[in-house]
């Protein structure tokens, strides 16, 4: 054979090999660009580890675990049962993050996302964050405090205390189990939208939904299980919420923007309550005449007005597509709830709290038929063109955020007067007890309620921001205060159901609205006490 033919048959026998194709649109291959091999293909396995060992080996950085921050547990605390308007007084006492930028010397400008928002954004973080705990905050207040006691009171008669209490049990139960389970599938989200974003329109939308239904139902069970769906939505909202604060605000504005964000909830419990009462305070002696449905559908309304005006106004959130992904363990979802190890102080704190939530959850649950039918004849109390049940609700949610806007403004002189942090703490719990007691003297009954909601507004806020230091002083490792403040938080769930199980017990034993007052001045009173054990 010859040298040519030789030639021809190995050409023959080569398979051929993918040419280069230049870019569409272009005539020429690019040297080194468009003719570079596939590595993958062309290298062997000994290559490839060769040039592994050779190239640098970067880790991308696990983003952390929302229940492991310590800045979104504190807003949960504050968000579920505490005084919005805590963070407006801007205690020196803050809660320790060792991931602050203020700690090392990273920018302070830069958020724990890793972005670092433009002047411009900035104002859009605080004012989107503000305005939607004004918006979500509002109709959710709306509904706890006036339309759901309303829409029991037709459904269930001479059981509306005890039907209100077991909805308020089921629902505070509830609320627990999906902020442990939101908490760690909003943490496990990947998508163009971000982590928090599309659990925050699937929040709003299953709220609004449920409380469009809830205001057409006629039968109780329906009732509970909309009110339920109302809560799972709810939930969806507020954790992701709480958890996109802490990773989007640059610690050089997280004070401002916190103060700002607690004005806008405590703003919106008023205007919902306020709200509530406008729509419904022309109610026949049932207490139903068709103006608690029309006022849920406006409130479903503002809940979607509040989803799309929220995100909206905060810049987009980032993609987390590009996100490590880590696989769910069980333990994930409740394990943040254990206590701290050795730290005895902590389990007083958390009975401290504890008792300090029953004692003002028993009177907001059972507000509405303390108005209507504990405190005689109040015909003649007006406000804002309301009168009756409608006008004292008006008197006592106005008062009460005067009250604690007041002692937000002295917050941070008060606690730098003592320096045993116990003594303006429990000189507080002494306040709000003698003003629980005003609405059991012989005191006009509207103008006591109304003392009792300024000086008890007043005296809470006092009460939760001093002992957010006493709190924080029981803690063992500051290295776990994000998990420590997870099971501290369950003060707010236990204390919500005691408050609203012995509150219903003493009004239907003894068939006295008044008592409620009665109940919390037990609880502060124990509160108090286990304060002084704290040192």
């Amino acid at each position: 054979m010859t040298e040519d033919n030789q030639h021809n048959a190995d050409e023959q026998q080569t398979p051929m090999q993918p040419q280069p194709q230049p870019l569409p649109g272009q005539v020429f291959v690019r040297p080194g660009i468009d003719d570079r091999p596939d590595y993958e293909k062309t290298l062997t396995e000994e290559a490839k580890a060769a040039l592994k060992r050779l190239a640098v080996q970067q880790n991308p950085r696990v983003p952390e675990a929302s229940n492991e921050r310590p800045e979104v547990q504190q807003t949960l605390i504050n968000t579920e049962s505490g005084s919005p308007l805590t963070a407006f007084a801007h205690l020196d006492a803050a809660v320790p993050n060792l991931e602050s930028s203020f700690l090392d010397l990273r920018d302070p400008m830069t958020a724990p996302d890793g972005t670092t928002p433009t002047k411009p954004q900035v104002h859009r973080l605080t004012a989107g964050f503000a305005l939607g705990a004004l918006l979500f905050t509002a109709p959710m207040a709306a509904l706890n405090s006036v339309l759901i006691p309303q829409t029991i009171s037709r459904l269930s008669g001479t059981d509306r205390v005890t039907d209100l209490a077991l909805l308020s049990v089921v629902g505070t139960l509830l609320t627990f189990l999906m902020n442990a389970w939101i908490s760690v599938g909003s943490d496990h989200s990947y998508c163009p939208l971000g982590r928090r974003t599309p659990w925050i329109i699937a929040g709003t939308v299953l709220t609004a939904t449920s409380v469009a239904i809830l205001s057409a139902c006629d039968f109780m069970p329906l009732v509970i299980v909309f009110w339920l769906f109302t809560l799972i939505g709810h939930a969806m909202v507020s954790m992701p919420l709480a958890a996109a604060f802490g990773e989007r605000v640059p610690d050089k504005f997280r004070d401002r923007a916190d103060a700002w964000r607690g004005v806008g909830q405590a703003f919106g419990q008023v205007l919902g309550i306020i709200a509530a009462v406008s729509l419904t305070w022309a109610v026949d002696d049932s207490g139903w005449d068709g103006t608690t449905r029309f006022a849920m559908m406006v409130f479903a309304l503002c809940l979607v007005v509040a989803g799309v005006a929220t995100l909206l106004v905060l810049p987009f959130e980032g993609s987390s597509s590009y996100l490590p992904r880590e696989s769910v363990k069980k333990g994930d979802y409740f394990s943040q709830y254990r206590p701290p190890k050795g730290a005895p102080k902590f389990f007083i704190a958390f009975a401290a709290r504890m008792f300090a939530i029953a004692a003002t959850s028993g009177i907001a649950i059972y507000q509405w038929y303390l108005a209507q039918d504990g405190l005689g004849d109040v015909s003649q109390v007006a406000m804002f063109g309301l009168s009756g049940a409608a006008a004292v609700m008006s008197v006592m949610a106005v008062a009460a955020f005067v009250g604690s806007l007041l002692a937000a403004l002295l917050l941070g002189r008060i606690a730098r007067a003592f320096k045993d942090s116990r003594i303006p703490a429990i000189a507080a719990c002494l306040l709000f007890v003698v003003a629980v007691v005003l609405p059991l003297t012989p005191i006009d009954s509207a103008m006591a309620v109304a003392l009792y909601a300024l000086f008890a507004g007043f005296a809470y806020v006092v009460y939760d921001g001093v002992s957010q230091g006493l709190n924080l002083a029981t803690l063992p490792d500051v290295r776990s205060v994000g998990r420590s403040l997870a099971a501290f938080s369950l003060a707010n769930t236990f204390g919500s159901l005691i408050g609203a199980v012995v509150c219903a017990i003493a009004i239907a034993v003894t068939g006295e609205y008044l008592l409620i007052f009665a109940v919390a001045a037990g609880c502060m009173a124990v509160a108090g006490v286990l304060t002084l054990l704290l040192k």
